[in-house]
């Protein structure tokens, strides 16, 4: 034979070759989950072996009819495994063996019946398939073939079993031409027909009236979207005050404490950068501020405690501009620091302010012994002056 020809007979075999080797490489696959599996494989390529070369190993013509047989075990280990597609198509493959075998032929006379062995009466009246039969006569008809060759105990239960797959594959298979699948996939269940109740409208699909009275939820979204926007642009005050709006509904909610925090952080921030530059006032009023708030929405004052005791511990001075006549005045006889334009530093007692000069007191130590002298300094070359309150 070649390229899967029975030379013989003239019967082309490479369809029912690729077939089977596709369910040998399904049996490979399969190994790892039983271990008849592996057996079945090596049944196929013997089989597969014996239709490529077209006779049998003793040289014989190609017992069709008993491959057919050999591959029923095949098909039951599939099926028992839940594989009922592949379990049809080796059904298939069968089916197509037995139709490659000939007839048997009369031995007596021409027409004349004769008695023949269990096998030869059945492979006699094993007919083709007509297109419209059933699964269930066709399985029959496959266990009429085998009933003289296996144990009758065992033919009853593949009587059963194969009455019960047929009744499965009726209810939950469709029943057609054969068709190969790379992967078994579960049948999906037609889904039962309910009637669907008409949608109600929902409030979501009413516009709403712009002229309603919002409700105390939309009062507070409204109030806490403004105090966010209000501290993303640095405005505390207002901030605090939507925050007082939106406590009305919900002094608890955790959004409105997370904010409150974040004003809460940044006034103490304030505080800070105000004592840095001597604006005492404005530090003490950005704590003062800072502990309203912490209080209104129940958060902790440590923070702001340790603000305030270390702007207390700092040395208290008041950043004077040379301009500032009044304030220049002031602070005659304490102790200042004149920062000039060229970068020095002059450190003395103011003694006298005039329009344009400003009179220190500065002592300094020369030779081991303190020396004063007064030193005028142009008021148009200091850049600033820093007065102590002490």
């Amino acid at each position: 034979m070649t390229n899967g020809q029975d030379t013989s007979s003239g019967h082309d075999l490479r369809p029912v070759i690729a077939r089977l080797k596709e369910i040998e490489k399904k049996c490979e696959s399969m190994g790892s989950r039983n271990e008849e599996f592996p057996r079945m494989k090596d049944k196929l390529t013997g089989i597969i072996r014996r239709l490529e070369a077209g006779e049998e190993a003793s040289g014989e013509p190609l017992a069709y009819r008993e491959m057919a047989r050999e591959l029923f075990p095949v098909a039951h280990l599939f099926e028992s495994v839940g594989f009922m597609s592949v379990g049809k198509e080796i059904a298939h493959v069968e089916r197509s063996l037995r139709e490659l075998a000939p007839e048997p032929t009369s031995s007596v006379g021409a027409g004349a019946p004769t008695s023949s062995s269990p096998t030869s009466s059945a492979a006699s009246t094993a007919a083709p398939m007509d297109a419209g039969e059933s699964l269930l006569d066709r399985e029959k008809e496959e266990v009429e073939a085998e009933r003289e060759s296996v144990p009758r105990p065992i033919l009853a239960g593949l009587v059963v079993l194969v009455l019960a797959i047929a009744v499965a594959a009726a209810v939950v298979l469709e029943i057609g031409p054969f068709e190969q699948t790379a992967d078994p996939a579960p049948i999906p269940a037609t889904p039962t027909a309910v009637p669907t109740p008409s949608p109600e409208p929902t409030p979501t699909s009413v516009p709403r009236d712009p002229n309603a009275t919002p409700t105390s939820r939309e009062r507070f979204a409204e109030a806490l979207s403004q105090a966010r926007l209000a501290l993303r642009e640095g405005k505390l005050e207002e901030a605090a005050k939507y925050l007082s709006i939106a406590a009305l509904t919900d002094r608890h909610d955790t959004s409105v404490i997370e904010v409150a925090g974040r004003v809460v952080d940044e006034l103490i921030r304030q505080a800070s950068v105000a004592a840095s530059q001597a604006r005492w006032e404005d530090a003490a009023a950005s704590t003062a501020q800072a502990r309203t708030v912490a209080i209104r929405f129940d958060l902790d004052t440590y923070r702001i405690d340790a603000a305030e005791q270390r702007f207390a511990e700092m040395e208290r001075y008041r950043m004077v501009q040379p301009e500032d006549t009044a304030a220049l005045r002031a602070g005659i006889g304490k102790r200042v620091e004149v920062k000039l334009e060229n970068g020095s530093l002059l450190v003395g007692r103011i003694s006298q302010v005039s329009g344009t000069k400003l009179v220190l007191e500065i002592e300094d130590d020369v030779g081991g012994g303190i020396v004063s002298f007064t030193d005028e300094v142009p008021r148009s070359s200091i850049r600033w002056v820093r007065i102590w309150e002490d």
